[in-house]
């Protein structure tokens, strides 16, 4: 079970990191989780194929986790996917109808040059809940409910084959059960986009001044939605997982001083999420 962080970062611009994605390698199947911006370039550079995705599940509807979505649909149909279902939170649906409207003169003018719509005109949706489950290739597929600012959840994958487990928070904070939900599993990947600062805002782009509030409310408020180094190792550390990775990162998070944030919690193995980032099996 390849695991491949194609996005690594959060609603802040920054040029090194595309929003959130992640693509399991399921077997027969590769599955993709979210599709942050900047999705099907990173699937590009790490030469996994758009138009394998036949299956695309969503923790929520956040412009950092779908802002691809659009982008992700159209070019691998381009490519010759001819089917595509996807799962989420109820929202998952309003995004797809609103591709729709918005691209129905597109996908009539497509039609009218004689191109078949399969792939496009019918996908599907599977509304996501806390008892979901489903099987995609060699992979046994759950949801967990976690904590965030709208309806988010994580998934777990259990390779019928390898036995092994991968496990993918969704964006939250500290919630009951998550460590249970991830328990025995090889890899987490978890949240972790408040942490420590660098001491000094970079000067060569531009800087979101909120992170460098001496009050700290603008981190303070995320701190109430996402997770910290510590709260990510302790939540590793009660599930007994072997690889910790901190993914969801801002610009300006000072990620040597979060790895011995999180080592202080967990003493597994803790990766700091890069795109293009491949655990490769065994996990």
């Amino acid at each position: 079970m390849d695991v491949t962080i194609l996005g690594s970062g959060s609603p802040i611009p920054d040029p090194t990191r595309a929003g959130t994605a992640v693509a399991v390698d399921c077997g027969t199947e590769t599955v993709l989780v979210d599709c942050g911006p900047g999705t099907v370039e990173r699937m590009l550079e790490t030469e996994i194929e758009p138009q394998s995705i036949e299956h695309l599940l969503f923790t929520h509807q956040h412009m950092d986790h779908n802002a691809s979505f659009f982008h992700f649909v159209i070019s691998s149909w381009l490519l010759g996917r001819r089917d595509l279902e996807l799962y989420g939170p109820a929202e998952t649906e309003t995004l797809l109808e609103a591709m729709y409207r918005l691209y129905e003169t597109d996908f009539e003018y497509r039609e009218s040059l004689g191109r078949s719509l399969d792939g496009l005109n019918d996908i599907e949706t599977n509304e996501v809940g806390p008892d979901f489950s489903t099987h995609v290739g060699d992979c046994r597929i759950t949801a967990f409910p976690v904590d965030h600012s709208i309806e988010t959840y994580g998934y777990r994958f259990d390779d019928k084959n390898t036995g092994e487990s991968f496990v993918f928070s969704g964006d939250t904070t500290v919630v009951d059960g998550l460590a249970d939900f991830a328990s025995g599993a090889n890899v987490l990947v978890h949240d972790c986009c408040v942490g420590p600062l660098v001491d000094t805002p970079p000067s060569d782009k531009p800087v979101w001044d909120k992170f460098f509030d001496p009050d700290g409310q603008y981190l303070d408020r995320l701190g109430e939605v996402h997770s910290n180094p510590a709260e990510c190792g302790e939540v590793a550390t009660a599930a007994n997982v072997d690889t910790l990775v901190l993914t969801h990162l801002t610009p300006y998070l000072d990620t040597e001083q979060m790895r011995r944030e999180a080592k202080q919690t967990f003493d597994g193995t803790v990766l700091l999420a890069e795109d293009g980032l491949t655990l490769q099996s065994p996990l």
